[in-house]
């Protein structure tokens, strides 16, 4: 099974992968837990890039930046570890370019889609969107250390991502399981590990 975890920041994808790599590490289950940008020796390089705040990128190569991430992730972590018969779990991937440099950037869907057509992008089996508010969203981020190049990103930018999400998980009803974010992470794991398991 291919698991993408998406959501603004601040919504709590890390916290939600922690609590299913234990679950399923106690249940003795294979599975592989990966993250977009940054899951390869290539993909380290493109996430400082691309997460640099002191970097003006134009919205174009930012997106072909996050497609070329992507398909190294695919061709190195994703499909082999499918292929073995493990669980891969990300912490974003394609639905999030549609959010961030989509709707975000203000990027065609269509040429979206006819990257992901001519790449061969895989879909993910299911797709956990972990809904929240951006305001709260983003007084959570700013208690990290530093932020990055799309947590600086002003709130009109976080409420479109938000509203690209959601819009995605009424378009595919069967690949997307959306939880308010505002639950606790117990509670939020408990209904993800009851869907997806």
């Amino acid at each position: 099974m291919f698991i993408s975890i998406e959501g603004i920041e601040g919504c709590g994808k890390s916290t939600l992968v922690r609590g299913l790599s234990q679950y399923l590490q106690d249940e003795k289950i294979e599975y592989v837990i990966t993250k977009e940008p940054g899951s390869t020796s290539v993909g380290k390089i493109l996430r400082q890039i691309l997460l640099d705040k002191k970097q003006q990128i134009n919205p174009f190569t930012e997106l072909l930046l996050m497609f070329s991430d992507r398909l190294d992730h695919l061709d190195k972590v994703i499909k082999p570890s499918l292929e073995q018969g493990k669980i891969v779990i990300t912490d974003r991937y394609v639905d999030s370019s549609y959010a961030y440099q989509g709707a975000g950037r203000g990027i065609s869907k269509d040429v979206i889609d006819y990257l992901v057509n001519q790449t061969g992008i895989l879909l993910p089996d299911k797709t956990i969107l972990l809904d929240l508010d951006p305001e709260i969203g983003l007084k959570r981020a700013s208690s990290r250390n530093e932020l990055d190049r799309f947590e600086l990103e002003n709130l009109d930018f976080h409420k479109r991502l938000r509203k690209s999400f959601l819009d995605a998980a009424i378009a595919y009803p069967e690949r997307f399981l959306t939880i308010d974010a505002e639950e606790k992470p117990k509670e939020i794991l408990q209904i993800a590990i009851s869907k997806l398991f």
